[in-house]
């Protein structure tokens, strides 16, 4: 009985040590993180100039398939557009000043809409028989550091259907600098099998 007492005792004294010890950590990464935002917020409003614009090649969409998604590229295509995919808001402060961050979110939201079409698109691109078309735009927007699924999987049946396993180890490549650790390791996984 006095073994089984002691080893318990000696458990209850290692849970607290290790619970305050990790309410320890936790409170100082919070402490970093507030005083982070505080200096964020006081950040004057800086040029937007040497942002990474991404600019949508409007000769690959002028196919005119008529359809609402084309439509919708050609409008996205007049808006400032830039990938902030992976940086937070506090670190975009801190770059560009809190007054730019509504902006910032704007390009960011005008990329994501972007990026959300062109799978779609380019299978309308696929079914009207442009698949050089099609595949440029999705490649395009792989250099453009998109971290959709979808189009990764696109490129990737097409590399395979062509049986081009140079443009699928590229895709790999690629894969290895997505930002969404979730969508990165789906996407490698799908890559893995080849």
């Amino acid at each position: 009985m006095l073994p089984f007492l002691t080893i318990f005792i000696v458990f209850c004294i290692l849970l607290t040590y290790h619970i305050k010890k990790n309410d320890g950590a936790q409170q100082q990464m919070m402490d970093n993180f507030l005083e982070k935002e505080r200096k964020s917020n006081t950040v004057r409003k800086k040029d937007l100039s040497t942002l990474d614009y991404v600019h949508l090649p409007l000769e690959k969409i002028s196919v005119q398939l008529h359809t609402t998604t084309e439509e919708q590229l050609f409008a996205l295509a007049e808006l400032p557009m830039v990938n902030l995919g992976g940086i937070s808001n506090t670190d975009l402060k801190l770059t560009y000043g809190t007054a730019n961050l509504d902006i910032l979110s704007q390009y960011d939201i005008h990329f994501t809409d972007m990026i959300a079409l062109l799978p779609v698109y380019a299978k309308e691109l696929q079914d009207a028989g442009q698949e050089q078309t099609a595949l440029e735009l999705l490649e395009f927007a792989i250099t453009c550091n998109a971290d959709s699924r979808k189009i990764y999987q696109m490129l990737t049946d097409i590399y395979k259907e062509n049986g081009n396993s140079e443009k699928l180890h590229w895709l790999k490549e690629k894969a290895e600098h997505i930002t969404s650790d979730m969508t990165k390791q789906v996407v490698l996984n799908s890559l893995s099998s080849i």
